[in-house]
Formats: C-alpha cells, sequence, structure tokens
C-alpha cells in the first residue's frame, strides 16, 4: 500500500471524509416518504450548524439546500412546501455566514422574500422578515437592517419576532441618527450590501469608451446578467430626477466623489449595479445641464457591474430608492432652493408661537405605523404666507395600465373624466393654474407622476383613483397621505395601487426619509383631512356614503413629491350603487366639485393664515376589507 503524500495535510482528508459521511448519507432517498425526508432533513441542519468540522465543508451545505429543494419543486403549493423554502433559506444564509459568499447572501435574500411573499400568513413569517434584517446587519448595511425590521412591525405587528425587531430598531436608531441632527434628512447614508464599495475617491468611473466591446450588444453574454434596458431624467435648476430601468431586482451601492479641480472632473455621484451588463441602445452619455447636473454616463465598469455617473452642477442632497414591476431605482437629487418671498404683513413681526411649531419640531414628526390627528395650528406654509397658484392633478392608471375593472368599466377612464372636470372647476373658479399629469389614455409610470409635478414646481398633487374589493357591499370615501400604514386595510390599498403584493413594497428607505420631513408631512395631512371634508360633505348632500376617513399608507405616486400631496379613493367601482354613480357624469361632476372646493378651501386658508384645524379629528379604522389582488 502507498503511503499517504506528506505534502497533503491531514486536515483536508478529514474534511473530505466529513462531507462523505455526513450524517444523512446513509439511506436511499426513494425508499423514504417526504414528510420522512424533510423530518432528517431538519435533523441533519442542527447537526451541522452545531459541529465545526461539518459546517466548514461548503458540500454539507450545498447537499442540504438541495435535499429541501428537491422536496419543494416537487410540490410548490403542497403541505411542506412552506417549511422547505424556509429551510433553504436559512441554510443559504448560514453558508453566507460561514463562507460569506456574496452568492449565498443574494440567494438568502431572495428566499425569505419567496417566503413573505408566496406565505405571508404563515407563522414563519416574521421569522423570515427579522431574519432579513439580521442578514443585512451583518453584512454591515444597519439601514437596510432598519427597513427589514421596520417591515415586521408594520406587517407582521402580531408576530412573536416582534419584542426583538423593536429591540433591534431602538438599537439601530442611535447608530443613523445623524450626529447633531445636522445632516439633510433627504441625503441617504452609502448604501452598502455584502460588499461594500469603496468611499474612498477613485478614478474617473466611467471613462470615454473605447471601440464597441460584446458586452454592449443587445443580449448579454451571460444570461444570468440583469439588463440595463433605459436611463430617463426629468429636471429643473433645483431638483433632477433620474430613473434607471432593469429587467429583473439587483443589489445596488452609492458614493459621492468630491471634485478634482486638477483633473478638471466635477462632484460626482455614482450608482454600481451589480450583476448587470449595459445593453446597447443605452446612452453613454445623457446631457442634462440643467443648473443642478451636467450629464448622465452610463458604462460597464465590470464584467458584471454597471456604473452610472451624475456629474453635479449645484446638487445640496440626494436620495435613491427602488420601485417593482419593471424594476427600478429611482434617485432624486436636490440644489438649493429659490429665496422664498414672505407677505410684508408678517415680515415685520416676531414669529409667533403657535402650536404649529410643535408639528414642524423633529421631536413630534408622524410616528412610524400610526394614524395621526389633524395637525392643528398654523402650518408652515400658512406662517411663511405661501399660497396655492399652481395644482396638478393626477388621473390614475392610463394606457395599458386599466386600474380596476368592473363591468366593463375601467378605472383609468374614470379617473381622467373626474380630473379634467377638478381642473376646469379650479381654473374657473380658483383662477388657479391646473396641470394633468396625462390628459389622454396614455401609460404612464408611477415615479413620472411625481416627478412632472416636482418639475413644474406645483404647490399641491392630488392623485385621483376607484377603489375596489370582492365584497359587493363595501363602499365610501378615503383620502390618503404618505406615510407607513396605520393598519393591515391601508397597506393594501397601497399595495394594490403601487402594482405589486401588500408584502413586498418595495424599499422603505425613502418614506423614512420622508418621514423626518415632518412639516410636509403635516401639510400633506392637512391638505387631506380638508379636501376630504369637502368631497364627503358634498356627496352627502345627495347620496348617501361611508365616510372611510383621512388614512396613511406607502403610495409610490406620491413618494418625492415637494410639495402636500395626497391621494383620493373616490368609490368603489365594485360596489353595485357606486358603480352606478361613478358612471353618472352628473355624479362625476359631483364628485369633482367636492374636490374642486377642497382644494380652493385649502388655498384659502393659506391664504388668510387661517388655523386649518378644529378639535383633533383621530382617524377611524375603516370597515373590514379583503384585498382583491389586482394591480391597481
Amino acid at each position: 500500500m502507498r503511503p499517504w503524500p506528506s505534502n497533503i495535510p491531514f486536515l483536508a482528508l478529514l474534511l473530505v471524509l466529513v462531507g462523505l459521511l455526513a450524517p444523512w448519507a446513509v439511506s436511499p432517498v426513494g425508499a423514504q416518504s417526504d414528510q420522512a425526508l424533510y423530518e432528517r432533513a431538519r435533523k441533519d441542519y442542527q447537526w451541522l450548524a452545531t459541529t465545526p468540522r461539518g459546517k466548514v465543508v461548503y458540500q454539507n451545505w450545498q447537499s442540504l439546500y438541495d435535499r429541501f429543494a428537491s422536496i419543494y419543486t416537487a410540490d410548490p403549493y403542497g403541505e411542506l412546501a412552506p417549511q422547505c423554502l424556509w429551510w433553504m433559506g436559512r441554510v443559504r444564509a448560514g453558508a453566507w455566514e460561514q463562507f460569506q459568499r456574496q452568492s449565498d447572501f443574494l440567494e438568502a435574500v431572495d428566499l425569505y422574500r419567496r417566503f413573505i411573499n408566496h406565505f405571508p400568513r404563515s407563522r414563519l413569517a416574521d421569522d423570515a422578515q427579522f431574519n432579513l434584517g439580521r442578514l443585512y446587519e451583518q453584512a454591515g448595511d444597519k439601514q437596510q437592517a432598519y427597513l427589514e425590521y421596520l417591515r415586521l412591525t408594520v406587517n407582521q405587528p402580531k408576530g412573536d419576532m416582534l419584542p426583538q425587531a423593536k429591540a433591534r430598531l431602538d438599537a439601530l436608531e442611535k447608530d443613523l441618527r445623524p450626529a447633531g441632527g445636522s445632516r439633510s434628512a433627504a441625503e441617504p447614508a452609502q448604501r452598502t450590501g455584502p460588499e461594500p464599495v469603496a468611499a474612498a475617491p477613485s478614478p474617473d468611473p466611467v471613462a470615454s469608451t473605447p471601440a464597441p466591446q460584446p458586452e454592449r450588444s443587445t443580449e448579454p453574454a451571460d444570461p444570468t446578467l440583469a439588463s440595463l434596458g433605459e436611463v430617463r431624467h426629468w429636471s429643473t435648476p433645483s431638483y433632477t430626477r433620474v430613473v434607471l430601468s432593469l429587467d429583473r431586482p439587483v443589489p445596488y451601492s452609492t458614493n459621492l466623489l468630491p471634485a478634482d479641480k486638477d483633473a478638471e472632473k466635477p462632484r460626482r455621484l455614482y450608482v454600481d449595479l451589480r450583476g448587470t451588463r449595459l445593453k446597447g441602445q443605452v446612452k453613454e452619455t445623457l446631457p442634462i445641464d440643467d443648473g443642478l447636473l451636467s450629464a448622465a454616463r452610463a458604462g460597464q465598469f465590470s464584467g458584471d457591474t454597471v456604473r452610472v455617473v451624475l456629474d453635479m452642477k449645484n446638487l445640496i442632497s440626494y436620495k435613491i430608492f427602488t420601485l417593482d414591476n419593471p424594476f427600478r431605482v429611482v434617485v432624486d437629487c436636490f440644489g438649493k432652493d429659490q429665496p422664498v418671498k414672505v407677505k410684508t404683513a408678517q415680515r415685520d413681526k416676531a414669529e409667533p408661537k403657535t402650536p404649529a411649531t410643535r408639528y414642524t419640531s423633529r421631536a413630534h414628526k408622524v410616528p412610524r405605523g400610526r394614524a395621526e390627528a389633524e395637525p392643528q395650528g398654523l402650518g408652515l406654509a400658512a406662517q411663511l404666507g405661501l399660497g396655492v397658484r399652481r395644482v396638478v392633478i393626477d388621473p390614475g392608471h392610463g394606457g395599458k395600465d386599466p386600474g380596476t375593472v368592473w363591468r366593463g368599466i375601467k378605472e383609468k377612464d374614470l379617473t381622467l373624466d373626474v380630473a379634467k372636470r377638478v381642473a376646469e372647476k379650479l381654473r374657473r373658479q380658483g383662477g388657479l393654474e391646473v396641470l394633468l399629469t396625462r390628459s389622454q389614455d396614455v401609460t404612464l409610470p408611477l415615479e413620472d407622476r411625481t416627478a412632472f409635478a416636482n418639475t413644474k414646481e406645483a404647490d399641491l398633487f392630488i392623485s385621483i383613483h376607484v377603489n375596489a374589493a370582492p365584497s359587493t357591499k363595501l363602499n365610501g370615501l378615503e383620502t390618503y397621505f404618505l406615510n407607513l400604514a396605520a393598519d393591515e386595510e391601508s397597506m393594501r390599498v397601497a399595495a394594490r395601487e403601487n402594482a405589486t403584493s401588500q408584502r413586498s413594497i418595495s424599499d422603505l428607505q425613502v418614506i423614512l426619509k420622508d418621514l423626518m420631513l415632518s412639516s410636509k408631512i403635516n401639510e400633506s395631512n392637512r391638505l387631506a383631512h380638508v379636501l376630504h371634508r369637502e368631497l364627503l360633505s358634498g356627496v352627502r348632500r345627495h347620496h348617501e356614503v361611508d365616510d372611510l376617513k383621512v388614512k396613511q399608507a406607502p403610495f409610490y405616486v406620491l413618494i418625492g413629491a415637494r410639495m402636500p400631496a395626497v391621494l383620493t379613493e373616490i368609490g368603489f367601482l365594485t360596489n353595485p350603487h357606486e358603480h352606478q354613480r361613478l358612471i353618472n357624469p352628473a355624479y362625476r361632476e359631483l364628485l369633482a366639485d367636492g374636490i374642486a372646493r377642497g382644494v380652493n378651501a385649502y388655498a384659502q386658508q393659506l391664504r388668510s393664515g387661517a388655523d386649518l384645524g378644529g378639535p383633533p379629528q383621530v382617524t377611524a379604522q375603516a370597515p373590514p376589507r379583503v384585498a382583491d389582488g389586482g394591480r391597481r
């Protein structure tokens, strides 16, 4: 017998044997039931997680993952499917903790999210959500970890992981709080993933591209990579929105580079899209030159990373968030606003110490996950003597997106008709300039609508929608402003309007940023209450209708609005009585009149400096409603 070569460590042989002789390699798979296979795999996970010599062999993790996956894929809707999907995520997370492979991290995140989306009522849904937070926290991404824990408190408030999630939120809030509170709320910290991007200045991220290369072809060489297919932008001298459209979700990171005078390079913000190829039709340079940004540049930074660079002129702050269906990365850049002109009557007076001072302080911002009463006292806009000159009305849906469809009637047609009537009334009655995000039946992405209002420097933004529910008995009017949902029903409505699932509302980061801007949140709250009051009272003069109150929820169409912004649901298309009313032009005229009166009432109160509120009106819960799962 030949001796074992002395140059091969004995430990290597031991690890190979451990991998081969793992306790699950005992009996033939085909001879056991799925339940027996599942129970054995669970026991083997416990062995693997507690055995140092076993966990250092990657093949042991892969073999265990394959066993859970074989049961799950054989029957994705079977009795064991939820448990197997859960354990698949846990195994991948364990492998990442042991070996720090980025592919394991991304797959663990994807598996946990799939579990939450597919099995939201499972007793393990909150565990999966908590594990997502823990994964990001272990990866060093405290901001994303905070968001994942926050999702648990909003979406699984009755889960047994709630106390632990709240404890982590409290701990992370201390780490994420800006030093001295001086940093702009709209400027996020650098977003990181399992492989953070270095913050140090680097060479010019996107150099002039030489001759065309194979990676610039219309079809990516590697089908596992996502494609960046479009770069769009909207601009004013003080605001720019850039949208990066991809064909699937990818992790991303950002960095802000200082200006390099020696190399004649401006200040630059870049976004790295990992696991991505640049499509051939994307322009390498997109001129902007609006006083805030000079250009956006895109290039294949490495074999699997696309870098998009924004050349800055006058950047004050920025924020980045993502949208789904399809996946988009949205970059909002902010410059210095024009000086505010204050009324002469107020300029010579000392600033009054009104109750509104409380509502514009950081200590009294709208609390997360709770419905808010209408703020009392003068709002910031009223204190400054600001008025309403330009209003943007947004008819929900349009084009390829019909919204709710019931008995042949499409939501997109009703919202457009009401929006046109509102615009006509506001122009005639209030002398306001009114713009529509769409004036015909065209497809308009959600992010385009808010960007339109921002670039037009609107003073108010109002999005009009029609509700839906499986129960034909539900009816009523409700109005929303942007915030974390205070109840499950508000989250469901937001999920429909966002065209996504309730459990996968993407990236609450931007909403958290907006919560810090309490003056805008409260102005939106005020606008919502005034508009809802006028709309409801106008309809009730002629018809009985339920009051579903003013609520708060995370609507994509309101994200990033730089003015008070609300979304109003003008009735249930799926309720036979309201259906008949909504298809009646006279009733739509009544709705339009109520919305117009609400806008005029809000504008008049700003002009007069009147108190916008009466006694506190705590938001009531709406009647129970089951989500219809339709695209809204």
